[in-house]
């Protein structure tokens, strides 16, 4: 039997790094630690259970039927220690930090929720990287959570993703506007405000009309959602986005008139790394509440 004196906890928390990412260099990565570092722990969990514990594959490791039988075990060892350590004054001096990347008007939304979780101590960051470097950095351990577009998790192995309700897009309007395009004519020649944090490229709306040979007018691009709410309730230009997107922001809504409804799907994604505690598990639901059912699409307006 296996002398626990001769164990160091950090063998421990480098064995979950590796089960949780199926990689050696991203388990280094999110524990801080270099490749060669890393290595050597594994070698290190190897001579003391003398097993493989993890075989090399094509998209990184394969933990072995040995390490299956352990990891539950050294997972739950590790979330009852974290939970004592709570229990220490020091340990409870500084608030949970939870590093979030979302559109910019869901964050107020976000927030709120998480505010009114009991005990809510949260101190949160707010990031947007670019769209394809985001699952890369929740990977790496640099986000906690992203919410964007739904996409697979190809080679990403550590990331769990939950997909939210279905959402549509409508045309949203300001103080500006006195009241939506009824007609598809009337809506391709309105002056909208184009949100995209993009410097180029086509929103589904526009992919969508693109099939048609049809092409919005686009008066103003920005890639802040709060900024485009500004600009319309001063100027009259309308905006096509996701129903929830426009319930966030406060905007007015109307369906968009064309033959059927735009959708849109978005996930939520969270890194399942070894530092991930049940606090950010519970966040992270408290969120998918506050992302509920958007509204429902209305009535399709006729064309002209």
């Amino acid at each position: 039997m296996l002398d626990l004196r001769q164990l160091d906890l950090n063998l421990l928390l480098a064995f979950d790094a590796i089960y949780q990412q199926r990689s050696v260099t991203r388990a280094a990565q999110v524990m801080c630690l270099s490749q060669p570092a890393m290595s050597n722990a594994l070698r290190r969990l190897r001579d003391l259970c003398g097993d493989p514990l993890f075989i090399k594959s094509r998209l990184g490791v394969t933990p072995t039927l040995v390490a299956h039988r352990l990891a539950d075990y050294v997972r739950n060892a590790l979330e009852c220690l974290r939970d004592g350590l709570k229990m220490i004054p020091a340990a409870r001096q500084s608030s949970p930090l939870l590093r979030i990347s979302c559109l910019d008007c869901l964050q107020p939304v976000l927030l709120d929720a998480l505010l009114q979780m009991p005990h809510a101590d949260w101190q949160v960051r707010y990031f947007q990287p670019r769209r394809r470097d985001a699952l890369q950095e929740l990977a790496a351990g640099k986000l906690d959570i992203l919410i964007d577009l739904d996409q697979p998790l190809a080679g990403l192995a550590g990331l769990h993703k939950q997909v939210l309700p279905a959402d549509h897009y409508v045309f949203a309007w300001g103080e500006a506007l006195k009241e939506p395009p009824r007609t598809l004519q009337a809506y391709l020649a309105q002056p909208q405000i184009q949100v995209s944090s993009r410097r180029d490229g086509l929103s589904p709306v526009d992919l969508h009309l693109g099939l048609k040979s049809l092409r919005r007018t686009i008066a103003v691009s920005t890639q802040s959602t709060l900024a485009a709410k500004m600009i319309a309730d001063r100027q009259p230009f309308g905006l096509s986005l996701p129903s929830r997107v426009a319930s966030a922001l406060g905007m007015q809504q109307a369906p968009l008139p064309l033959d059927e409804p735009v959708p849109l799907q978005l996930a939520l994604y969270i890194e399942s790394r070894y530092r991930f505690e049940r606090s950010r598990e519970e966040a992270m639901h408290c969120l998918l509440q506050a992302l509920g059912e958007p509204r429902a699409p209305l009535a399709v307006a006729r064309r002209a």
